[in-house]
Order: structure tokens, then sequence, then C-alpha cells
């Protein structure tokens, strides 16, 4: 029987050729196992008028910014040719910590005002969304109600708010709130439950709770909360339209002096029902913006009649030297009562802003004639009063 031939040995394949070599790792890099650890997470510090000072880190999983806003004015008002106030203050004082994590869908802020007789706490927030269309905030906070009072005190354009708005709006307030946007800032709302007593008051004053709303809309490009946007340069044109709403209810008090022994006392009033609605405008094209809201009240008590109020204001800027200089005009009128036959007040003003470095370093000039049918709570005179105001604002 033959045997079957053995084939002889091929060829050896040569060995695989070695890879290229590998880039050496980066500083820092530990090997473990013979694998490639990656490196700690790096901290980014800045430090700058501008910004602040804090740091993050370089994938933004955290960070951190602490600064302080403080303003310094000097304002005279004077009412049938007599001065009737005048002299400095530092109406400002403001410390703030923000902290962020995790790529901004958490935040945490605190803010104190340390100006005035009696240092308060205004901010004390935490704040979580995950996605853009909805969040939950909680805390002390600034209530969703008046684009105005929902912009940020550094970005104002005048030094501080109108007075219609600040008669209309509800304050700072201790509750929770969601809120969300869609459209890439096409539609953004808020809806949220308070307290309803106000700014530093731990508890509640009642059973009940204040439940306010805001639905704004910009069909254009999503409109920041900001009343200097043209600081930065000329904008492409944009708008939001915005509808606010309260609805609380109230424990009002009065201060009665007795007649004959000259003593104050606070007297409860009958509890009322108050319901409140708003609604603003804002536009800005190029180096041009315009800002106005308007307000409906009714105060419906348990005895008696209700109450209507009614109130406007509108102002507009231009930055007639780009990036330095803008002047700015406002005027409001408001009826904060109907059972009171003479509380309307009227209101034009006037100013000039000059920006050193935005809005972190910037000089505003005004002048204000207010007219009152009676003296008002804040220390103004019934008749025409003329207030001249120069303020310097620093926000690092």
């Amino acid at each position: 029987m033959a045997t079957a031939p053995v084939a002889a040995p091929g060829p050896v394949a040569p060995p695989a050729a070695p890879s290229e070599k590998a880039p050496p790792p980066p500083p820092g890099t530990v090997k473990v196992g013979g694998g490639e650890a990656t490196p700690p997470e790096t901290f980014n510090f800045h430090a700058s008028l501008s910004e602040g000072l804090g740091f993050k880190t370089s994938e933004n999983l955290f960070a951190v910014d602490i600064g302080v806003l403080s303003q310094i004015r000097g304002e005279t008002v004077f009412n049938g040719g007599e001065l009737t106030s005048g002299g400095f203050n530092v109406p400002v004082t403001r410390p703030y910590l923000r902290a962020r994590a995790f790529q901004d869908r958490m935040k945490f802020l605190v803010q104190p005002e340390l100006a005035g007789a009696t240092p308060r706490l205004l901010d004390l927030e935490a704040t979580w969304q995950p996605i853009p269309e909805i969040g939950i905030k909680a805390g002390q906070f600034l209530t969703p109600f008046s684009r105005a009072f929902m912009t940020p005190v550094p970005l104002l354009q005048f030094q501080d708010f109108s007075r219609v708005e600040e008669r209309f709006r509800a304050g700072r307030d201790t509750g929770a709130m969601l809120l969300g946007s869609a459209g890439q800032g096409f539609l953004e709302y808020y809806a949220g439950a308070f307290n309803g007593n106000g700014i530093d008051k731990g508890g509640n004053d009642d059973t009940s709770v204040m439940g306010i709303g805001r639905l704004a809309v910009s069909p254009v490009r999503a409109m920041p909360y900001d009343e200097t946007p043209s600081l930065r340069g000329p904008v492409p044109f944009g708008f939001s339209v915005g509808v606010n709403g309260i609805a609380d209810r109230a424990h009002p008090t009065q201060q009665v002096t007795d007649a004959t022994t000259g003593q104050t006392t606070t007297v409860a009033l009958p509890a009322e029902t108050r319901l409140t609605g708003g609604v603003d405008l804002a536009v800005a094209w190029g180096g041009f913006t315009f800002f106005g809201e308007g307000y409906l009240r009714q105060a419906t008590p348990d005895t008696g009649d209700a109450v209507h109020g009614v109130g406007v204001f509108g102002q507009a800027g231009y930055f007639v030297v780009p990036q330095r200089v803008e002047v700015a005009a406002r005027v409001g009128w408001m009826d904060p009562s109907s059972g009171n036959a003479d509380d309307e007040e009227t209101s034009f003003e006037g100013q000039v802003n000059g920006y050193a470095v935005g809005n972190h370093l910037k000089m505003g000039l005004r002048y204000q004639l207010l007219h009152l049918d009676a003296a008002s709570s804040d220390g103004y005179q019934a008749g025409t009063n003329h207030r001249a105001l120069f303020q310097v604002q620093l926000w690092i």
C-alpha cells in the first residue's frame, strides 16, 4: 500500500509589522494595570471685573462664582421750588454665591442685601432642570410676575424699577415653581405657589397660598431677560410678548392714629381676594430697545365692594455711541385703587447711561418728573416732584 506523500512546508508568513508608535500619554496620566487612567478633572479659575471670582471644571461638571453688586447714588428732590430731600446713598450692596453642577442642570444661589439699616436675605434658591422643557425651583426667590422684575438688577436700563411695576407685582417670596422652555426660547412658562406673606417671613401666615404664573412667546428669536442687549453691539430684530397672573388671599392692615392720645396702632381690615393680571412687550433691534407693561387688579373684600386698580409704563433706549453711551426715556401712569379718589401718579423720566466696562462699571444720570395726587408712603410730597439722580454701579 503506497504512502501518500507529505507536502513540503510552504514559506512561513513574516511576523505582523508592528503598529505605528502611539503618541505619548498626556502629562498627569497614570498607568494602571497596563492601561492608561484618565487624568483627574482639572479646574479653570477666573478673576476679573467682568467675570468675578470663581472656577469651573474643564467638563463643566461643577462651577462656583462669587461676586458683589454695589450701587452708589446721589439725588435731590424739589417740590414747589423747595428742596425736600437730597444726599448720598448706597441703596444696594449684594454679595452673592452661585453654584452650578452637571452641565448647569442644577443651580444654587444665595444673595443677601447688606445695604440699609438691617441686613436681610434676598435669595436662597435651588433649581433642578434636567431638560430645558421642565425644571423646578424652590426656596426664597423672585416671583415670576412681570418681565422687568425677572430681569437681573445689573442689567436694568434705568437705575431702578418703574414705580408702576413695583406697585402691582408681587415681590420675593418663599415657595416652589415649575419652569421650562421649548423651541430654543420660542415659548417659556413659569407656575409657582408661594406663602404670599413676603420676604424673610418664615412659614405661612394663613392656610392659603399665592399662585403666580407667566407665559411668554418670542416668535423670531430668544429674548433674554436683559434691558441692555445692544451693549455688545447691534442685535437682530426680535420681540417677546408675555402674560402674567396672580391669585392671592390677603389679610390687609391699616395704621390708625388716635386723635386724643396720638398713639398709632395697627388695625386688621377684612380679608380679601386679590386677582392681578399683566401683559408685557419687549422689542430689540440694532441699538434700539423698547419695554412696556400694563396691569389690572381686582381686590374683593369679604365685606364690601370690589376695588380695582390699573397701571401702565413704557420705556425706550438707543445707543448713540455704540457700546458706550445710551439715552433712554420712560413714562408711567397708575390709579392703584378705584376706592381712593386721590392716589393717581404720573411720571416722566429721561436718562443718559455711560458704560466703562459694560454693565460691570457704568454710570447713569437721570431726571424724573413725578406728579402725585397725595403724598406717597415712600416720602414724596403731593404735587409735582422734580428728582435728579446720579448713580455708579459696580458689578463684580
